[in-house]
Formats: C-alpha cells, structure tokens, sequence
C-alpha cells in the first residue's frame, strides 16, 4: 500500500506529465483529501486550503478536484440528499453512510459482486457498493436513557 508520500509524489509526476502547473494551491488540495477520512466537500476542502493560502478561489478547487478525478487519483462519492463527496482511496472498496449525520467510512469486503461485462446496454467499468446506516455515535444519541 502506497503512503500519503508516495501518492503526493506520483501527483506531482502526472502533473509535470501532463503539463500542469504544479501549484502550492493544487497541491494543497490534495494534501487534505490524502489526509482526510471523512470524504470531504470540494467547499470543506476549500475551507482547509483557504486557511494556509487565503487567496484561493473556490472555482479553483473545483478544478483541481476535478483534475485529480480526471487524473484517477480521487473517486466522487455520491449518494441521496448531500452534495458529492470526494475520497482520494482509489482502492476497490465500499462505503458505510450514516443516515443521520452523513458520516461515511470506507470498508473493505471479501464477497465480490460479479457484475457482467455489458448489463442493460452499458458496458460496465466498475462498481461501488453503499450501505446505509446508523452510526455508533448516531446510535448512542437515539438510545433510551433509563
């Protein structure tokens, strides 16, 4: 398994690769979502960025996020009723979400879904499960107190 090092080093790679400029903003980004377990907002990562270099426009995190997507090295992670979350564990793996707080934690399981090369006409790439649920914080909140 590669280290939050290894990771940020192969970004800057891909970016001198590919031409992008490797700017302390766009490299910023990407340092919180590596460090981040909580599957960041692009505005929560704004946030962050926004504290160490004040002049960052979010319309540039947006970008940059996008990039990292593009690039493979950041996953979206969507789900009913919140904004897109963004996970830099590109790792095949799943997702616990809390119902309550929107909590989400990565998971990893040993069953495999085998899903078709073609299904319904779409040529399949991949997939992600999402299981719902409470979590234990959220599920110490709605216990009885005797």
């Amino acid at each position: 398994m590669k280290t939050a090092e290894d990771k940020l080093g192969l970004f800057i790679e891909r970016c001198k690769k590919e031409g992008l400029k490797i700017t302390p903003q766009r490299v910023a980004v990407y340092e919180i979502l590596l460090r981040s377990e909580n599957h960041p907002t692009v505005e929560e990562i704004y946030e962050e960025v926004k504290k160490k270099y004040p002049f960052v426009s979010l319309a540039t995190v947006y970008r940059t996020v996008e990039t990292l997507e593009q690039m493979g090295l950041a996953k979206k992670v969507c789900y009913w009723g919140s904004s897109a979350r963004y996970d830099a564990n590109t790792d095949d793996h799943h997702h616990l979400i809390c119902v309550s707080c929107g909590a989400i934690r990565d998971i990893y399981m040993e069953d495999q879904i085998s899903i078709p090369e073609e299904l319904e006409g779409f040529r399949t790439e991949g997939y992600s499960v999402n299981i719902y649920g409470l979590c234990p914080e959220c599920r110490g909140k709605t216990q009885p107190t005797a």
